[in-house]
């Protein structure tokens, strides 16, 4: 890492605001030193390749909007449908029957929207001026207004599954003819000069992946509250910021190989969801049982045995 990107002074991030397209911002002083201002193998880029440049950024955020629309429709018009069709009702959400309650309303805030204890559920309903009776019922009926329902979370799981399914079909479908797939040594072998340009499909493999989370980063804003939004919000960043650097860095190969492992578990994951809210308790454990060897295999052995060893 450090033999392309080097230490960043204040100027570098100055020039890169200047010159977004700066080898040396993307790619450190020590290639700027020895090629220059062009693009490892800018004019030999044989066709059907592509190089990590930075005009990439505009594609990602073009497809991050391209893929919160498609969302949108998926879930209006395939994935609500569906969960209707598994007999998962979408309740309506009444307001509250009292004007907002500021005691309550912290308190909520601070529980993440959780009921909270007794004692602590009394001393704002005394704050409130309303009894714990009105103070349940507040809080319940605020509950409703703000988490997820059990039709709004079939209806996202049902959109990650098909999200999942698909890219991991395109990844296998992309990587199945290439020698690093099943050698993973193969994607170091004359790096970076010499393998510095990716296969388009591999490109848009990229394109569509880093879209994906810089949607997801974006709609946990305006979506419905989740009592993990801190966690998942720190998760998309990470994702994103390490999608980006394998990117910039041309280690497109072995970084096309994680998120295949990754899409791998995620497909079984989202399906155990969906026939959990279906209630479909013998079918969600079975799926269950799938995901847990599926993360095993994926992530805690071919992870490691192919991406990592070979590093050593």
């Amino acid at each position: 890492m450090k033999r392309f990107f080097g230490r960043r002074s204040v100027s570098d991030y100055i020039d890169f605001i200047r010159n977004p397209s700066s080898t040396l911002f993307w790619l450190g002083r020590t290639y700027h030193t020895k090629y220059g201002n062009e693009w490892p193998g800018q004019d030999v880029v044989p066709s059907g390749f592509k190089n990590p440049e930075p005009s990439a950024l505009l594609v990602v955020v073009c497809m991050a909007i391209f893929l919160v629309f498609v969302r949108s429709f998926f879930e209006r018009f395939i994935g609500s449908p569906l969960a209707t069709a598994v007999g998962i009702k979408q309740s309506k959400r009444h307001s509250s029957m009292y004007s907002s309650l500021p005691a309550l309303e912290t308190l909520l805030k601070k529980t993440r929207y959780t009921l909270p204890c007794i004692e602590k559920l009394k001393a704002s309903a005394t704050e409130a001026g309303v009894t714990i009776r009105e103070a349940e019922i507040y809080v319940r009926q605020r509950q409703q207004q703000v988490l997820s329902t059990r039709h709004t979370k079939f209806v996202e799981s049902c959109w990650r599954f098909v999200f999942y399914g698909t890219m991991f079909s395109y990844a296998i479908s992309s990587l199945w003819h290439e020698d690093y797939l099943w050698d993973t040594t193969q994607c170091w072998t004359g790096y970076p000069f010499e393998k510095w340009a990716m296969k388009e499909a591999i490109y848009w493999y990229y394109m569509i992946e880093l879209g994906y989370y810089v949607s997801c980063l974006v709609s946990q804003f305006y979506e419905v509250k989740r009592k993990d939004f801190t966690q998942m919000f720190i998760h998309h960043v990470a994702t994103v910021i390490l999608i980006l650097t394998s990117f910039v860095t041309s280690r497109t190969r072995i970084g096309a190989l994680v998120m295949l492992l990754h899409d791998f578990s995620d497909i079984s994951l989202e399906a155990c969801k969906m026939a959990k809210y279906a209630k479909l308790g013998e079918a969600a454990n079975a799926l269950f049982a799938v995901f847990g060897v599926s993360f095993f295999v994926s992530r805690i052995v071919i992870f490691p045995y192919s991406a990592l060893i070979p590093l050593l």
